[in-house]
Formats: structure tokens, sequence, C-alpha cells
């Protein structure tokens, strides 16, 4: 009772001033890249043995949860500034370019998943390490 009247107290009052009650992203680039596609056990490293085996239904279904996590990655990638090679507006726009091309490798990997057909996940993870290659070629400072 009381609890609840403090905390709908506190959350109206936060939205009558105007701030958004969204949580902002904390991951940076580097946690976006490590997390999806950095070896075996990323996200993109489950989907190409996810690709390159047999799946139930069930695995099916995780294969086209794990592509809709990368589409949502570059979602945040979107957002960001690169490291390097972003700093006009021709460069902001090649990056988002990359990262929409990234997007679009995610979903057909997506909808592989979704029709179950391993072949077109396959072809979607080969273009996902190309479209990489490209924007690291861009905007990607080594350390």
């Amino acid at each position: 009772g009381a609890l609840a009247l403090v905390a709908s107290s506190f959350l109206a009052a936060r939205d009558a001033v105007g701030e958004d009650p969204a949580p902002k992203p904390v991951a940076g680039i580097k946690d976006v890249m490590l997390s999806m596609n950095e070896g075996e056990n990323s996200v993109v490293g489950h989907l190409r043995a996810d690709f390159g085996g047999t799946l139930d239904d069930d695995g099916w279904k995780v294969a086209k949860a794990r592509a809709t996590m990368l589409m949502e990655a570059a979602n945040l990638l979107y957002g960001m500034k690169p490291p390097m090679g972003a700093d006009d507006a021709a460069g902001l726009a090649k990056w988002k370019q990359h990262v929409m091309d990234y997007r679009g490798c995610a979903d057909a990997a997506r909808e592989a998943a979704d029709k179950k057909d391993a072949a077109a996940g396959k072809a979607a993870m080969m273009s996902l390490a190309k479209r990489c290659k490209e924007c690291h070629a861009d905007h990607r400072k080594e350390e």
C-alpha cells in the first residue's frame, strides 16, 4: 500500500518535470563488437555453429533470437560514433551505411532461421563477415 503510493508519487513527479524514464544505453562500440562478433562464444559464433549444424525446432527459435539480437546491436551502433573515419557528415553517413549493411545481414540470418534454411543462414554469416571487414577498414582504430 504505502510503498506503492510513494513509488507512484515519485514516478508522477518525475514524469511531470519531463524526465525520460527510459534507461540510457551503457554499451560502447567495443562492448557490442566483442559480445556480438568476437570468437566462437559470441552471438555470431553461435549463429555460425547453428547454421552449420542440425537444429530442432527449439534450435531454430534460438537461432532466430540470436539474429534478432544482432539487429538490435546494429540499432545501438547506429547512434554511436566510431573511433575514426566519421569526423564529417560524409564519414558519419558511411558509418551509418555500414551499420545498416550489418543489420541487413542480421535480418537475412533472422529470416533464414525463421524459414529453417541453413544454406541461407550460412550465406548471411559470410556476407556479415565481409561487411565487418569493410567497416573495420574505414572505422576501426587498431590498438
